[in-house]
């Protein structure tokens, strides 16, 4: 048993989880204009290959029921996808994150051939996970109302923030989607009712002090 194999056993929640939540430190070439590397990832965090992330003993983790809410960049969809099967996952949809500033505009980053003003996810499964009612209602009767997915199905439309840092709206989708212990690997945060696994946890609490 490896040391990160060794992590994870030590904080599986007890019958494995039913949601894990992901955001991979892909590894990939920016590329912008003005040639600001401070916008490329590796400016911000330690990416690691492809090969290390497939190998992640993710299946440790996972409850014999569970959903995985996989972060990935349009470029890198193709990869994400592959990864997800190497954790042991069957595709079931997908949705994005629209980025938006403080006052409301489309907040665009950079991106190959179009500026991307989105982030995506993979919605993956294991077993045979419940689909809480309650994300189906929203999803089809959204109108008009304040909840962070939109009647076009799996889109959270949420404030740009720091660097990779994820809006809270998103893990308030993913719980509604999912009952039972939830797990996130490569977090920056402490949050409750989330069991946390990387090397940065804390990050934006200590940014904010």
């Amino acid at each position: 048993m490896g040391p990160i194999e060794r992590e994870f056993a030590a904080i599986r929640p007890y019958g494995g989880a039913s949601l894990i939540m992901a955001d991979p430190p892909w590894h990939h070439e920016d590329w912008s204009q003005s040639g600001n590397k401070k916008k490329t990832a590796s400016h911000h965090y330690q990416t690691q290959p492809l090969s290390w992330i497939k190998a992640l003993p993710v299946h440790v983790l996972a409850g014999h029921d569970c959903v995985l809410w996989l972060w990935t960049t349009s470029p890198l969809l193709p990869v994400a996808i592959d990864v997800m099967a190497a954790w042991g996952f069957r595709w079931s949809t997908s949705g994005a994150w629209i980025k938006r500033t403080v006052t409301g505009k489309l907040a665009f980053g950079g991106g190959r051939r179009l500026r991307s003003c989105h982030e995506p996810y993979i919605i993956a499964t294991k077993g045979r996970p419940p689909v809480a009612e309650a994300i189906r209602s929203a999803i089809e009767a959204h109108v008009d109302t304040e909840d962070p997915l939109t009647e076009t199905g799996w889109t959270v439309e949420a404030v740009r923030r720091e660097h990779s840092r994820k809006p809270d709206e998103a893990f308030e989708a993913a719980r509604r989607m999912v009952d039972g212990p939830a797990v996130e690997l490569f977090s920056r945060e402490r949050r409750e009712g989330w069991t946390v696994w990387g090397n940065e946890v804390g990050k934006f609490a200590e940014a904010a002090e």
